[in-house]
């Protein structure tokens, strides 16, 4: 959450679940119509029932080598539950994969970096599936783009989990760095958004799924938002990374972040803003994707109760004297979680067309 402010490879042979036929016939049609953010957004009659793969989205973990000191209440026990969980399919269906949508560790401080990366790695070791990693601005502490900071995250995941790309299931999913919040050059963000258009540019129709920790977007009434946050980093400073992704709605199907320790969707122009609150501070929120060949289905759950902890909440009491609500969310408990229809959702991608194109990850 903090501040430095106040605050692989997309396969001619594609896996035998999702053949290319399959693909295109579920997403050609009426390329005008809008994405869906309703449960029941076609007829059992029209919907694919075999799912094609599923994935965790985990993120704002907030691990900390030290735990105890300045972190989250209980930070290290909820990430070990979760991936204990998605290891072991007790909970729910074992996913294909898990993505970490940034500030997996508490960080604070450059010579915490290492110890805390390295404890989060012995976590993962449960997990039997691929996992894929975004920086945050915890894991660099706000300084994108500068190897000092970036050099324990590439240690631990690798070089090639910065800024990169894989595909599953016939979806490309782009997981950016913008881990740099309000707080870095406009030469940082250049090289950033040049990056990103050429992997949007080339694979031109092919559905598309980026993860950056930072929405691109308010995901709240923004003067409010603004306030319950406290910091200027609530959205990616940059509108330039948002129009570049704009530049590809007939392909970009969502955007999934964090950040904001509240979960929140907001669907603009026809791509899909999702926000993930994470398990560190309350709600304590992860989120299920079951992806078929029409459609995906997301469900957002929380901690067991055990480890729900209301006093980490960031966007009310107790850090503020009051807590906070916006037009679209009447209550608290919406304000900081959702309200129903963005903890369980349909997004439809008839819209999103798929092509023969091929291409190679770095």
């Amino acid at each position: 959450m903090k501040d430095g402010a106040p605050e692989n490879t997309w396969v001619a042979n594609r896996v035998a679940l999702w053949s290319f036929a399959s693909l295109a016939m579920a997403f050609a049609g009426a390329m005008t119509a809008p994405a869906v953010l309703t449960v029941g957004c076609s007829t059992p009659a029209n919907r694919s029932h075999a799912p094609v793969f599923s994935f965790l989205q985990l993120n704002d973990t907030h691990v900390d080598a030290d735990a105890g000191k300045d972190g989250y209440e209980k930070a290290n026990e909820k990430a070990r539950w979760l991936i204990e969980a998605a290891a072991s399919g007790q909970y729910f269906a074992r996913p294909d994969f898990v993505v970490g949508v940034g500030d997996l560790i508490h960080g604070e401080r450059i010579e915490n970096l290492g110890p805390d990366l390295r404890l989060f790695r012995e976590l993962l070791k449960p997990l039997r599936v691929p996992f894929y990693p975004v920086v945050g601005n915890h894991e660099v502490i706000q300084q994108e783009g500068s190897p000092k900071h970036e050099q324990a995250y590439r240690e631990v995941f690798g070089d090639n989990r910065v800024n990169y790309t894989f595909t599953h299931g016939g979806v490309l999913f782009i997981a950016l760095n913008n881990g740099g919040a309000c707080c870095v050059g406009p030469a940082v963000v250049k090289a950033r958004n040049d990056w990103l258009r050429h992997e949007l540019e080339r694979a031109p129709g092919v559905p598309k799924i980026i993860l950056c920790h930072i929405p691109l977007i308010p995901l709240r009434e923004e003067p409010v938002l603004a306030k319950s946050f406290g910091f200027r980093s609530y959205m990616d400073r940059d509108g330039g990374t948002l129009k570049i992704v704009e530049a590809h709605t007939d392909s970009v199907i969502a955007v999934l972040s964090g950040h904001l320790h509240l979960t929140g969707v907001v669907q603009h122009k026809g791509i899909f803003h999702i926000s993930i609150a994470g398990t560190a501070s309350y709600p304590c929120d992860y989120a299920l994707y079951t992806v078929f060949a029409d459609r995906i289905e997301v469900s957002v759950r929380q901690l067991p109760a055990r480890l729900v902890t209301p006093k980490t909440n960031i966007h009310g009491k107790p850090r503020y004297r009051q807590d906070f609500v916006d037009e679209n969310h009447k209550t608290p408990w919406q304000y900081v979680a959702g309200r129903a229809n963005e903890r369980a959702f349909i997004i439809s991608m008839k819209n999103k067309l798929a092509t023969n194109d091929t291409r190679k990850n770095p």
